[in-house]
């Protein structure tokens, strides 16, 4: 990977130079700037006077659990209701909805009779019936999977107390991952149109769930006994009178986690007899229950609304103050905030606080029901529903139309660091109501915070709620709500899914899908090759060593990798030359510090620089310039100097690039700590760099040095020049190490120093060539789609991870897809660029000689960040690509050994897909886990020892089942539009 030269244009942020396909819904600068200014003083007012916590605190204690049709709940209505009145809110109201029964928790209280007495821990479930007195009865595991395996339990189950679950072990816990509310495998993209919806997630296990009930009534089960899964007594909860709130069938507690593995183990060994007596009760007829209502209105267009929403609602085990008095809370802190600071928005903001949502969405449902001449006028609905965690991002829920309208509404709101939004689907929380009828709806995805432990228990009250994030939630629901209110436009929406008759969902669902089948033999094949992979690389590496462009080495491997390409049967295989004005040979490089005290340098020349004419002694000076003015000082200070560039800064070494705060780069190397929030490129740009080395030859430098980012002796390497000229002045680098030393002899006096650079160039133009091979179309041959890596490197090490392991894993997917004797649609194109590591110049070449074909590639995808895993693809802001490469890439998501995650909307530069870019073909780059790619990056490290092979064959999977799937799509990628001013 080159990091060194990119076109500026690709370091832009995405967030404020997407272009718009949507036109009229992206707002001016002069509104963005006014938008940008009021979201600072949304941030600004919750952060130094938020009430939310001190709201909370009431709402939990003083209120208490809200259980649906509940007195407190009721009372939470009237107190939310006279807050959003207190904070001067609009036609505030509580809107009523009816439900068949109310339920009040009695007691509840269980033992092991025998074979030896226990106490257990239980609670009633929501709209339980009571037991009519203790009941006792034996033990029974109803382990059917099916309802054909009913039958094996009839006349087995009256009086019965019967559990069904297989439980886990609770101990050791499973480890955590941190990043899982991110970092997982893409969800299968909704059906294109003309195809049926998806069913439900819920709804097979609630027909299963169904069936067993009824099951269990006409058998004269006594009692059902549900696993609570949780550790350390924590009780579970949920209700069994479903969204119409009936009263339950059969008498059904939760019990323990502990309790229930005891159960299980003890019936193993023989017969368990268990007492167990609930009370409980309900009401006698139909109760209204409320919604809470209130707004700002619009100035403008007061009859288009946004919503924000959360469930004041909750179960009755702890005070539901993170499920979801955090999501209530936050929403009455938004109103606040946004009414004290009389904004004035565009459209009226709408606040809902729904209830009978731990029921089913229902207080949600009604809403959507009695609100239905409305639906049309709702630009958009957020809801925050998942306790006490940080707001990590947005969930858009399949609305892939909004997505880059939603970039441009986060935008101001940088300091909050959020993530990336996701199209990933929720159907657990209120949102999903709207979205269900075309609405586009929206959820926040928050850090996990203890919900899991928390959730529907005991232990969810006050004392578990984090401050900070509970603000920091605030604050993304106030700016989203008012930046989304002053769109010119509402947001736009999906079309309703195709919804079928049950008989031909049935009839669609099962037709073949041979891309599908064709996508499993390829991950089989690429994987059967996992040995000949290892094989090429380490010949590459080893037996061939560093490609420097323009060296033997280079050559030879350009020759080798295509007899390759031929030995595996590809067509076209062919070497593509084109010209370097120079090439160069490292020579040896040494130096050391002459006083005040004598220390050995470990330096390396830098690529196609001049050498110095022998030993070259002379004063060291620092330069530490950032702008072209800074240079001025050092003028006249500089003849014959050896010259030390830049004072070391604190460097940051890449995390996980789908955990890395969206708009902020994710190129896979350390980077100083002050530009590491900025898009990659945005520090000390090109045109300085020029004017740097002019203004050093023009003042006669002797020398320059420059330090490496990596500690422990490894080194860095780039190009002294550009487009292989010989450099000016001799330079070279340097270990971090002494980089560090040089600067503190220099703070503390002179220092005098001598080096000695080597290097020779060609003095003429040599000829280097791009591997290229194909696998033709048979149905649109003139029409390609391109995977491709680079085969250069630098000379420290061998190139075994920049690039070997891109230009192998092409080579596995090439190899591979003819192995299988796919026929695609379209012609696949392999190529294995040169000359990458001075400035994407193989590539460039590629696309000037191949400038009549632009138009014909549907997509190119390059592999060259690492040994790393492949996470996802990077789209580079093609916000029109990003649903059809989802279907393209959802079996690498299936795969249970690649669990590709939602591709990226980001724009990273360095590789060869930026050339592509540029020239407005879709061009993608591989998102790869960093496997200390910082460390061996262009260093003497980048050997074989490095490699992660399993990995490897991952990344040539990725490669292949893009190669063919997008092949095989009905029509080309679609293209980024072209930028304003261009032709």
């Amino acid at each position: 990977m080159s990091v060194r030269r990119v076109a500026p244009f690709v370091f832009a942020a995405v967030l404020l130079l997407g272009a718009v396909r949507v036109g009229s819904a992206r707002p001016g600068e002069e509104e963005a700037g006014a938008v940008a200014a009021a979201d600072a003083q949304i941030l600004s007012e919750i952060r130094d006077h938020s009430q939310a916590m001190e709201n909370l605190e009431y709402l939990s204690d003083e209120i208490g659990a809200r259980l649906t049709g509940s007195p407190q709940l009721k009372q939470a209505n009237e107190w939310t209701a006279a807050k959003f009145r207190e904070y001067g809110l609009a036609n505030v109201r509580l809107e009523p909805w009816t439900i068949a029964h109310s339920w009040t928790r009695g007691t509840a209280r269980a033992r092991i009779v025998s074979p030896a007495e226990h106490p257990l821990t239980i609670a009633s479930a929501g709209w339980s019936p009571g037991t009519n007195g203790a009941v006792r009865g034996p033990i029974v595991y109803f382990d059917a999977k099916t309802k054909d395996d009913f039958g094996k339990f009839h006349g087995k189950l009256k009086g019965a107390i019967v559990i069904y679950q297989e439980p886990e072990s609770l101990s050791p816990p499973k480890p955590q991952n941190p990043n899982a509310a991110v970092v997982r495998p893409m969800q299968t993209p909704p059906p294109v149109k003309g195809q049926p919806a998806a069913p439900s997630p819920f709804a097979a296990q609630q027909e299963v769930g169904r069936a067993r009930n009824e099951f269990f009534k006409q058998e004269g089960v006594a009692v059902v006994l549900r696993d609570s899964g949780k550790p350390h007594g924590l009780l579970n909860m949920t209700g069994i009178g479903g969204e119409k709130f009936n009263i339950g069938a059969i008498p059904t507690a939760f019990i323990t986690g502990e309790g229930y593995r005891m159960l299980f183990r003890m019936m193993k060994h023989g017969k368990v007899e268990v007492e167990i007596e609930m009370t409980n009760s309900f009401g006698d007829k139909p109760m209204d229950v409320y919604n809470t209502v209130a707004e700002i209105r619009g100035n403008e267009m007061p009859d288009e609304m946004v919503i924000l929403g959360a469930h004041l609602d909750s179960w009755d085990l702890g005070t539901g103050s993170t499920d979801n008095g955090t999501g209530s809370m936050a929403v009455l802190e938004a109103a606040r905030t946004l009414a004290k600071l009389n904004l004035k928005p565009k459209r009226t903001i709408r606040f809902v606080l729904f209830t009978g949502e731990e029921e089913g969405l229902v207080g949600s449902v009604k809403y959507v029901e009695a609100h239905q001449n409305e639906l049309d006028k709702i630009s958009g609905v957020l809801v925050h529903d998942t306790g006490s965690g940080r707001v990590l991002t947005l969930g858009l829920h399949d609305n892939y139309q909004d997505r880059e309208i939603v970039d441009q509404v986060l935008a101001p709101l940088k300091e909050l660091k959020l993530l990336e939004p996701t199209m990933r689907r929720s159907f657990g929380t209120d949102h999903a109501s709207f979205d269900d009828v075309g609405v586009p709806g929206f959820f926040v995805v928050q850090d996990s915070a203890e919900y899991n432990q928390t959730h529907h228990s005991q232990s969810d009250t006050f004392d578990k709620v984090w401050k900070d994030s509970l603000n920091q939630g605030a604050q993304v629901l106030a700016a989203w709500a008012y930046n989304t209110a002053q769109l010119p436009a509402m947001l736009p929406r999906r079309p309703l899914p195709y919804r079928p008759s049950p008989d031909a969902a049935k009839a669609e669902a099962s037709k073949p899908d041979p891309v599908g089948e064709m996508d499993t033999k390829i991950l089989e094949q690429v994987k059967s090759g996992q040995g000949e992979v290892k094989s090429d690389l380490q010949y590459l590496a080893d037996r061939i060593g560093p490609r420097l462009t323009g060296s033997p080495q280079l050559d030879q491997a350009s020759h080798w990798t295509l007899e390759r390409f031929k030995e595996a049967g590809l067509s076209s295989a062919h070497l593509e030359p084109w010209t370097i004005a120079n090439s160069w040979t490292r020579g040896p490089a040494t130096g050391q510090i002459i006083s005040p005290a004598r220390h050995v340098l470990t330096l390396e020349t830098a690529g196609w620089s001049a050498a110095t004419k022998g030993a070259l002694r002379g004063p060291v000076i620092g330069v530490a310039a950032e702008k072209v003015e800074d240079l001025q000082q050092y003028k006249g200070k500089l003849k014959g100097a050896i010259v030390i560039v830049g004072r070391p800064v604190e460097m940051v070494s890449p995390g996980n690039p789908l955990m890395t705060p969206w708009g902020e780069n994710t190129v896979p190397v350390a980077l100083p700590k002050a530009d590491a929030s900025r898009p990659y490129g945005a520090g000390p740009s090109r045109n300085f760099r020029q004017a740097q080395t002019k203004f050093f030859e023009e003042e006669g430098v002797g020398a320059v040095l420059r330090g490496s980012e990596k500690w422990y002796g490894l080194l860095n390497m780039s190009t002294a020049t550009r487009e292989y000229a010989p450099g000016a002045i001799p330079t070279g680098y340097m270990t971090r190490e002494n980089y560090a030393l040089l600067w503190r002899l220099l703070d503390a006096g002179a220092v005098e120093a001598e080096v000695n650079i080597q290097s020779t160039l060609s003095g003429k133009p040599v000829e280097v060539f791009n591997t290229v091979a194909e696998i033709t179309g048979t149905e649109k041959p003139e029409e390609f789609v391109i995977v491709g890596g680079h085969l250069d490197s630098w000379d420290l090490g061998t190139g075994a991870t920049d690039n070997g392991t891109g230009s192998m894993a092409v080579l596995a997917a090439a190899r591979a897809l003819q192995k299988l004797g796919v026929k695609p649609k379209r012609t696949i194109r392999f190529v294995l660029f040169t000359g990458e590591e001075q400035g994407l110049n193989g590539s460039k070449a590629y696309v000037k000689a191949h400038q009549n074909e632009l138009e014909k590639i549907s997509g190119v995808l390059v592999h060259d960040s690492g040994t790393g895993k492949v996470l996802t693809i990077g789209l580079m802001g093609n916000y029109g690509v990003r649903e059809t490469i989802d279907r393209a890439l959802n079996p690498l998501a299936r795969a249970e050994e690649i669990g590709l995650a939602e591709p990226t909307l980001r724009s990273e530069g360095g590789t060869d897909h930026v050339p592509f870019d540029a020239a407005g073909v879709p061009g993608f780059w591989c998102v790869q886990e960093p496997v200390d790619y910082d460390k061996t990056h262009h260093s003497q490290a980048d050997t074989i020892d490095r490699v992660r092979w399993e990995d490897l064959t991952e990344g040539a999977q990725v490669l292949a089942v893009f190669a063919y799937n997008v092949a095989q799509l009905p029509e080309m990628l679609p293209r980024k539009p072209a930028k304003q001013g261009d032709d």
